[in-house]
């Protein structure tokens, strides 16, 4: 009776489960990995508004470690994310930069550009100063595009007395006269973010960050304070005014960004870039996109790390879209514990900071206009297709009746979160013919693909939400009315009449015929065909092409219908897949965030 007493006591300890539990309270900090339950709409910009110079990255130097192999690699991952031009900070001098130029710059031109460094060793020889500005002057010759500052000087490095050099040290003023006499700039790192500046106590922001890497602490004696150390280098950048000093991570000073403005407007040879400084930037977004604009012509794009496609497109949804409280650790690592906001910047503004004041820092050449925009190939604005005219014929869904091979395919482009359409990938083909007879226009449909989604099993559903080809008509310029036809992998479809004003769509309703009368055709003519799969959603399959006839008569709501040879209409083309929760987008003629930009639709000329 005892021992059941006893075991009836240690019951009523015990949770309900019956064992013992964790007790939340007893959770270390470092153990704490919050998962925010905020809904919030993801936008995936494989490449960017316009191509990209990336004014930071670290690839190493010399042969030994630049093999073909790791060269190759990085140019994969250039490609793959839009990436015109990578910055290697790594050359060094001598031979390891002679090496460094030649198997980047000299092998791959216009895709690398490589920077020198200077050899601190000896820095209390009376001739260095004489030395290395000499050797900085003979690197410069080699090719080397600019010289870089790492964050030692000011923090690390010593004179024979023990002394830290600090960053406005007299002997470093041949360095940056030699510079600015060879126009080449100075990309330099002092300090570090303010942070790592303070105790790593309860109140420090980067805790979790300084509790894996303890040497990024500079707090103590042992240190210069930061705001001495940046006021070293505002006095550098002061003393010699025809050098041009990129200031990395955002100048040093990312968390304040009215001291870093108050910098930019004193001093006119100074630049910012904002290589691993979106997390502190993207926490602030109002203040920083009023600073992106303001400050355009002195941000430079960089991301700190070896190209990496997952971090470049980090990058390019913040500074392109307004997506909302994401996580950027892709970009760089993990940096605090908040999440960022988009800036959603304005074109003008993506171009100057993508490429153009690189460009102009750099004293690149920009390549030909055709090479400047986002993405290549690309549908341009005002794309025209002659369209052919045709006997009418019966739709079967393949597009294999012989009088499809009069006319050509015309190719559909992958879009980005912007609009702007981006490089083709053959698993990705998407494309589109077109036909017209004296009663209706005939349009074939082909997209490669890898699974069918497609659940809706009725006409007039939000087909938009699932895979689908869309087609727009606008058939008369003067009017704001035109006619969009949405059909899905399974057959199903839905006809739209829509309404625009000032650019954007105003209305719409559903507008289609269930029969002809008197022998005329009202009703609209689909079918669908899968290649490589099953037609059900869900299915594995390699594509599907689906072949549609539209009546005349069931766009006659609209004016300048039918078509008549010589006669013109606007119109684009569309296809949505939703593979694996990943939206992607093609389009004929890129517009931009909206289908509905009918204004920048290309032409259909009937022949």
């Amino acid at each position: 009776m005892r021992s059941l007493r006893l075991l009836a006591c240690v019951m009523l300890l015990l949770p309900l489960g019956g064992f013992a539990a964790d007790d939340i309270r007893e959770l270390k900090l470092r153990d704490w990995e919050p998962k925010s339950m905020l809904v919030t709409k993801t936008t995936i910009v494989e490449k960017p508004r316009f191509p990209v110079i990336d004014i930071h990255n670290h690839l190493g130097g010399g042969r030994q470690t630049l093999t073909p192999e790791r060269v190759q690699r990085y140019l994969t991952e250039m490609d793959e994310a839009g990436v015109r031009t990578v910055v290697n900070l790594d050359g060094g001098w001598g031979d390891r930069l002679q090496e460094t130029i030649e198997v980047l710059d000299k092998a791959h031109p216009g895709r690398f550009a490589t920077f020198a460094l200077v050899n601190f060793a000896g820095i209390d020889d009376a001739d260095w100063s004489e030395r290395e500005a000499s050797r900085l002057a003979e690197s410069f010759r080699q090719g080397a595009r600019g010289l870089k500052i790492d964050k030692r000087l000011g923090l690390i490095y010593r004179d024979k007395e023990g002394n830290i050099l600090p960053v406005d040290d007299q002997r470093l003023d041949a360095i940056w006269e030699t510079c600015g006499k060879h126009q080449k700039p100075v990309v330099i790192h002092v300090s570090d973010p303010a942070a790592f500046f303070t105790p790593l106590d309860r109140f420090n922001e980067r805790w979790h960050e300084l509790n894996e890497h303890p040497n990024w602490l500079f707090f103590g004696d042992k240190f210069p304070k930061r705001e001495e150390i940046l006021a070293q280098l505002h006095r550098v950048i002061e003393r010699h005014p025809k050098t041009t000093f990129v200031n990395t991570h955002f100048g040093n000073n990312a968390e304040d960004l009215a001291a870093v403005g108050e910098k930019l407007d004193k001093y006119p040879n100074m630049m910012v870039d904002f290589d691993a400084r979106i997390s502190e930037l993207g926490r602030a977004p109002y203040s920083a996109r009023r600073f992106f604009v303001k400050y355009q012509d002195r941000i430079l794009f960089g991301t700190d790390t070896t190209p990496r496609r997952d971090a470049f497109r980090i990058y390019y949804r913040f500074l392109e879209t307004d997506d909302e409280y994401f996580n950027c650790a892709a970009s760089h690592h993990l940096q605090g514990f908040w999440m960022i906001y988009g800036l959603y910047l304005p074109d003008d503004v993506l171009e100057k900071i993508y490429h153009k004041n690189a460009e102009r820092v750099l004293g690149l050449t920009p390549p030909p206009e055709a090479n400047t925009k986002a993405a290549t190939p690309s549908a341009p604005a005002g794309q025209v297709l002659r369209v052919r005219s045709t006997a009418d014929f019966e739709i079967t869904g393949d597009g294999k009746n012989a009088v499809w091979s009069k006319t050509e395919w015309q190719s559909l482009y992958r879009r980005n979160g912007a609009g702007l359409p981006l490089l083709e990938e053959p698993s990705n083909r998407s494309r589109v013919k077109l036909l017209y007879s004296t009663t209706g226009l005939y349009v074939l449909l082909d997209g490669a693909d890898k699974k069918l989604t497609a659940t809706f099993d009725r006409d007039g559903a939000h087909l938009w939400e699932e895979d689908c080809f869309e087609v727009f008509l606008w058939p008369d310029e003067k009017q704001p009315n035109y006619f969009e036809y949405e059909i899905s992998p399974l057959g199903f479809e839905l006809p739209l009449l829509m309404s625009n004003q000032n650019g954007k769509l105003f209305r719409w309703q559903p507008w289609s015929f269930d029969e002809e009368r008197q022998g005329i055709p009202r009703k609209v003519r689909k079918a669908t065909s899968i290649t490589g799969g099953a037609k059900q959603s869900g299915a594995d399959i390699s594509g599907w092409t689906a072949e549609v006839f539209l009546p005349y008569h069931l766009l006659q709501p609209l004016s300048n219908v039918p078509p008549k040879p010589g006669m013109t209409w606007r119109a684009n083309f569309y296809r949505m897949d939703h593979d694996d929760g990943r939206t992607n987008a093609w389009s004929w003629v890129p517009v931009g965030r909206s289908f509905h930009e009918i204004q920048k639709f290309g032409t259909l000329t009937f022949e």
